[in-house]
């Protein structure tokens, strides 16, 4: 029998306590996951008690409340990693995260389509589309998603493949890839990326300068290399040893870049950007795992934020600047706004979700620890959305179509 971890535990205030505690998580139970079958007979309980389930690994993707009549099934004990240098394939966990993912591989010259924070778990990232360093030259990380291992809602252990017997199971892989799957996954397969000369780094700059950086960001892009992907952004500089002491305090120009083809991917950008002040920062350079999970410059756990994005269209380049300016409006409540350049041909998997609907996405972050703040945050994002609405795609990434101020993607 599955043991059930009740309100006032050690094991409940665990697992009700997500990386990004912006949500109230106040479950009836909680279960601990240590294997396929543990997830089955959880589901299984929560039929028997009437109580809905809502499994969570990491919960950096947590933004709706959990209350009671609900049973919360933790899956961060599954995290195995299995690497097949020869496949090139991983086998992980539904619990395993991006940082013991890409350590593994590493080890073989490869490299998974991991978030651009290496603490999130691989499952809910993959399920949602999957966005990261990797994206320009290798697609999203749902169009190379080979197989998922799941608990169907009756609390049956089943396969999503390609090749399954059942059509359902092989229907269920297209969900998995890109439109959050079915079912509560236990275990996910999918392809890796040999990787010989990564680069990656990011630049600094003072808000005062987001004009000439944008605009020489977005001029060198029909330029740059295929295999290089970037991210241009404005972030409030915490008063940490990660910032200079000048920027602490301030609102920020942040450029990141990574390559998996060496620095000539970015030769065309670096000379664009000669024509704007010198950045205050540079960590421009040879990389590894390690060092391209450290690159985004993410905010700690423990932090209450949400978010959203957009899917833009080729006039985000264009207004790139304005869209940026909008979170150092007075009164925004928004700490962090970026333009991901995700442009990308690599072939994939045909699913929900395996390809980018637009060559820019959108991301904005803001702090949200009380329901006031929330109400201001969504005005600002309702903002945003309007300053970059002409060039947007019309299809909005997950899960920030459930809300408008969600967890955006990593």
């Amino acid at each position: 029998m599955t043991e059930l971890h009740l309100p006032g535990s050690e094991q409940y205030l665990r697992s009700s306590t997500p990386h990004n505690p912006s949500a109230r998580q106040e479950p009836s139970a909680v279960v601990v996951a240590r294997s396929a079958q543990d997830v089955a007979d959880a589901v299984r309980v929560a039929r028997e008690r009437g109580w809905q389930v809502a499994p969570q690994a990491t919960g950096h993707g947590a933004a709706g409340d959990i209350g009671p009549g609900t049973l919360l099934v933790d899956l961060s004990a599954l995290s195995d990693v299995a690497i097949d240098p020869v496949a090139r394939t991983a086998r992980v966990g539904a619990g395993a995260v991006w940082s013991a993912i890409n350590s593994a591989a590493a080890e073989h010259g490869l490299l998974g389509r991991g978030g651009t924070s290496s603490s999130v778990g691989a499952a809910g990232y993959t399920f949602g589309g999957g966005v990261g360093w990797l994206v320009r030259p290798h697609g999203l990380a749902s169009g190379h998603l080979t197989a998922v291992d799941f608990v169907d809602s009756a609390g049956n252990q089943r396969r999503a493949a390609d090749d399954a017997d059942d059509e359902s199971d092989r229907d269920a892989l297209w969900a998995f890839r890109g439109g959050d799957g079915v079912g509560i996954a236990t275990g996910l397969e999918f392809d890796l990326v040999p990787v010989s000369a990564l680069w990656s780094g990011y630049l600094l700059w003072d808000a005062e300068q987001i004009d000439a950086v944008v605009t020489a960001w977005a001029r060198a892009l029909p330029d740059v290399g295929p295999a290089l992907s970037s991210t241009i952004s404005v972030l409030h500089a915490p008063p940490i040893p990660l910032f200079p002491p000048e920027l602490q305090g301030r609102w920020v120009v942040h450029l990141a870049l990574a390559s998996t083809r060496g620095e000539e991917e970015a030769a065309a950008l670096m000379t664009s950007l000669e024509s704007a002040p010198p950045p205050a920062v540079t960590t421009w350079g040879p990389s590894d795992a390690d060092r391209l999970a450290m690159i985004h410059l993410d905010p700690p756990p423990g932090t209450a934020a949400l978010g959203g994005g957009r899917w833009l269209g080729p006039d985000a380049a264009r207004l790139a600047p304005d869209i940026l300016r909008a979170a150092l409006d007075d009164g925004s409540e928004l700490l962090m706004v970026e333009i991901r350049h995700v442009e990308n041909s690599d072939p994939a998997l045909p699913g929900a979700m395996t390809s980018t609907p637009g060559p820019f996405l959108l991301h904005a972050v803001g702090a949200a620890g009380e329901p006031a703040q929330r109400e201001r945050l969504n005005a600002s994002l309702h903002h945003l959305w309007t300053v970059a609405g002409p060039a947007e795609t019309g299809r909005p990434p997950r899960p920030s179509a459930r809300g408008s101020a969600q967890p955006g993607p990593h």
